[in-house]
């Protein structure tokens, strides 16, 4: 079920990502995108009672699949490895706080402000 809940995380993501980029252009990128994406990816598992974090790689590796296929090769790669690893790193987050305090919206809170961290560091830096 989580290749189910993953897929269609992935694809609610990205129509509401579009959405907000453009009407926010990259401002969006920074903070509605990872509220889109922590809200889709944990909500949607939890919806169609789906494993967490496993939804998370799996979004994870269709962003990567997206990353490799619109971006240029050498940069497509590491963005792809980059979002396989940041999103199992918020997936599994978002679980352990869930879990630990039985409040899935900390868990949510927690990992949208590390992903929104990442995504102001990439787009500062990378």
């Amino acid at each position: 079920m989580f290749l189910v809940s993953g897929i269609l995380s992935a694809i609610n993501a990205y129509l509401l990502n579009r959405w907000i980029l453009n009407r926010t252009g990259s401002r969006g990128i920074v903070l509605m995108v990872p509220l889109i994406e922590e809200l889709s990816k944990t909500l949607i598992a939890l919806l169609l009672k789906s494993a967490i974090i496993e939804t998370h790689i799996t979004f994870g590796v269709i962003e990567a699949i997206y990353d490799i296929k619109t971006t240029s090769k050498g940069v497509g790669r590491l963005a792809a490895l980059a979002s396989i690893i940041s999103h199992s790193i918020f997936g599994w987050l978002t679980y352990v706080i869930y879990t630990k305090t039985g409040l899935v919206s900390v868990g949510i809170i927690i990992a949208w402000v590390l992903h929104s961290g990442w995504n102001w560091y990439i787009t500062k830096y990378a």
